[in-house]
């Protein structure tokens, strides 16, 4: 179903460009588009000139911003998202960033436009990037809640390199978890199956007589601990999905602001829910195999946001 439009294409008329129709304009600027479908899309103002809506025979000038639209369809459009990502690392066959929380990871049900996937967009056309991967660049999966460093592929080849990486996880990656309570070992390691439980789909859970589920490895130490909380160092020796979240829990130490998963702590402090808004987990260090060079061993590092720093300040 089309909802709303999105810009497809933006052009600039140059200084010492001829004095034409709009019509003609964009018949040389869009070779692909025929007449008709040119004068269609001005009159029913899928194009505008400097923002607003305009007529065919209109005679363009110099500077211009002629923008082109399309009609948005849920299911296959990409929205522009214009968020100012911050970018670690970018070179011909991967961009690093250091996501932000409550971010997804891409479009889905309820939300069409603020996603990883459609920030790159206005990136991209930003810094002038045509060809570059972008449906299908996610190598790497960070929650919508979690914040930190993500690598995303910008051509086929790197996508297919980095999502063998990960896959076989030779990526060293390091999480930051501020749980609740206090986490009695100083370090030690989680070695629970977990997985979809088979009575209820919705739910992932450890799977202590490994009846259902995969095999999952999580390696942690404290960093520090506080009154109510405790921050923990995850390293990860398996990829499953929310792992750090399911096994903090079978540990007895929830994810601070974890909704699904920290149940049992719902009601001790609400004033910390309404405060984080989200589960305190930080993708806080990457290291893979650069695509571009695979004799280097790309290294990035993200410091604790500000948002977590604040809520540990706080109690």
């Amino acid at each position: 179903m089309i909802e709303k439009k999105h810009l497809h294409e933006e052009f600039t008329v140059p200084k010492a460009g001829k004095q034409v129709r709009l019509d003609h304009f964009l018949s040389l600027n869009l070779p692909n588009k025929s007449r008709n479908i040119i004068q269609k899309k001005i009159k029913t103002e899928m194009v505008t000139v400097n923002d607003k809506k305009s007529k065919a025979s209109y005679l363009v000038k110099p500077d211009d911003v002629i923008r082109w639209y399309e009609p948005f369809n849920k299911l296959t459009e990409l929205l522009e998202y214009d968020y100012p990502l911050e970018v670690l690392h970018e070179d011909s066959e991967c961009i690093v960033i250091n996501k932000p929380a409550l971010m997804p990871m891409h479009p889905g049900l309820g939300n069409y436009g603020n996603t990883v996937q459609n920030a790159l967009k206005t990136y991209y056309r930003k810094t002038d990037q045509k060809e570059v991967l972008l449906k299908d660049c996610i190598v790497q999966r960070l929650d919508k809640d979690t914040s930190g460093v993500l690598v995303l592929a910008k051509t086929e080849r790197a996508r297919q390199f980095l999502s063998q990486q990960f896959k076989k996880m030779k990526p060293h990656r390091i999480y930051n978890a501020l749980v609740w309570g206090n986490v009695k070992e100083d370090q030690g390691t989680i070695h629970q199956h977990i997985g979809r439980h088979p009575e209820n789909e919705r739910s992932i859970e450890v799977s202590v007589d490994k009846s259902f589920g995969k095999e999952a490895v999580t390696h942690y130490k404290i960093l520090q601990r506080y009154s109510k909380f405790t921050l923990v160092e995850c390293r990860l020796e398996t990829g499953r999905t929310h792992q750090i979240r399911v096994h903090m829990q079978f540990l007895g130490h929830p994810l601070v602001g974890d909704q699904r998963y920290e149940v049992s702590y719902l009601i001790l402090d609400q004033k910390v829910q309404n405060q984080i808004g989200r589960h305190c987990l930080h993708a806080k260090t990457l290291h893979f195999i650069s695509p571009l060079d695979q004799n280097t061993v790309l290294e990035f590092d993200s410091a604790l946001p500000s948002d977590i720093t604040a809520l540990i300040k706080s109690v």
